[in-house]
């Protein structure tokens, strides 16, 4: 089902990461071989790694084996502040915010070459922070760079200058000029970290704008690195700032910040109201962009092109990152006609799909985050069963040994 996806003629990722920038021991990356320690992180600040002011420290685990991946330092309120009075300053500064666009979009185009050099890494890290395959990973993380490319490009040709108003006297003139709005708060989910982090952070910057960013304590890795790799591009120190922390001490920090202009998140519906109350008791309108989570059901019609075709659509929608997306396809609904050949092929389909680690590339359903994830889908399949569903297939985790006994794994269920 996703075997057209496309493949990199990558090097191993210990190669890849010889031809990386060393940094000094605590502070970045500390490359993990069997016999060391895991790479540590620390908060991405003013162009360099530094600790968390409390020494408080957060683990990335690998949801399919339960390994500790790595290590990073997690922020909180103070930290908040320091990024966003920090990003204020490099802002007022003018040094990017003043910035020519088109020599903005030499920066954004330069990141993009580093980042595609990097990907193999990425890549990785990425399937060991989540779970999802590989294989998903090298398709998604290959475009990536092009948001850089792409937004780096429309400030060159347009400036940001908008259109103009219509002239309405011969004594008047009427002008538009587009202008960075000042710090942006970015707080960014776990199941996309990198691609959703990137699509936020290259528009804001290519406008102008100094960026703070939360990503997920669940995965906060490839977003930290990719503030280095912009650094290495040349954005100037403090235009970008990466702060991992919880969501109820650093992010509702960033949303009741006096300095952030404006804030933009991806998650929970719940969790999206929580920072809008926030932002509310802050007692400061701003601008708050939210996507949020959905749950829009599939229509199959009986004059679909294939029923087959159909359900390898239904199988990609449902079942693309273990189902962890805001667009997953959880329901289907199909017309009466072809509704039994549908539920068979659909059946088949399913059941042929393959269970294991995410790093093989036969592998075609990985585990899903965590732990909690895990019992909140258990306890969606009790409850439907409970309202008179029935399993058709899948329903349960695997029984198998070995690795699947120790990760996150749920069958693909019907």
């Amino acid at each position: 089902w996703l075997k057209s996806f496309p493949d990199f003629l990558s090097p191993a990722l210990a190669m890849a990461l010889a031809h990386l920038p060393r940094v000094p021991k605590g502070h970045g990356l500390r490359y993990a071989h069997a016999s060391v320690k895991v790479p540590h992180f620390g908060l991405w600040l003013n162009g360099k790694w530094a600790e968390a002011q409390s020494g408080h420290t957060g683990e990335v685990l690998n949801p399919a084996t339960g390994e500790k991946e790595a290590t990073f330092a997690m922020g909180d309120a103070a930290d908040i502040d320091e990024a966003v009075k920090s990003a204020d300053q490099s802002f007022r500064s003018g040094e990017w915010s003043e910035l020519n666009p088109r020599a903005r979009g030499r920066v954004l185009n330069r990141a993009a070459e580093l980042l595609r050099s990097a990907l193999p890494e990425f890549v990785d890290m990425e399937t060991r922070q989540t779970g999802r395959c590989l294989r998903e990973y090298k398709a998604q993380l290959g475009r990536v760079p092009e948001w850089f490319e792409y937004h780096a490009s429309y400030a060159a040709a347009k400036g940001f200058e908008g259109r103009l108003p219509s002239l309405t006297e011969a004594d008047h003139i009427n002008m538009v000029w587009r202008v960075p709005l000042g710090v942006c708060g970015l707080i960014t989910p776990w199941n996309h970290p990198v691609l959703i982090a990137a699509k936020k952070i290259s528009v804001a910057l290519a406008a102008g704008n100094s960026v703070v960013v939360k990503p997920p304590l669940e995965a906060p890795v490839t977003v930290l690195r990719l503030g280095e790799i912009l650094s290495m591009a040349g954005l100037p120190p403090g235009t970008l700032q990466v702060v991992p922390g919880a969501g109820q001490t650093a992010g509702d920090a960033l949303a009741r910040h006096p300095m952030v202009e404006k804030l933009d998140f991806t998650g929970g519906t719940a969790t999206g109201l929580q920072i809008q109350r926030s932002m509310a008791e802050a007692g400061r309108v701003r601008a708050y962009s939210a996507e949020l989570g959905g749950n829009a059901p599939i229509l199959v019609f009986s004059d679909t092109r294939k029923v087959q075709e159909a359900v390898d659509g239904v199988c990609f929608a449902a079942f693309v990152a273990s189902g962890q997306t805001c667009v997953s396809g959880k329901r289907v609904l199909v017309q009466d006609e072809i509704f039994e050949e549908f539920q068979d092929a659909l059946i088949s389909k399913v059941t042929s799909l393959q269970v294991g680690n995410p790093l093989e590339e036969a592998t075609d359903i990985g585990p899903v985050v965590s732990a909690r994830q895990l019992e909140r889908i258990e306890d969606q399949v009790a409850r439907a069963k409970a309202g008179g569903a029935k399993a058709v297939t899948g329903g349960q985790r695997p029984s198998l040994e070995g690795l699947l006994g120790k990760g996150h794994f749920y069958e693909p269920t019907v």
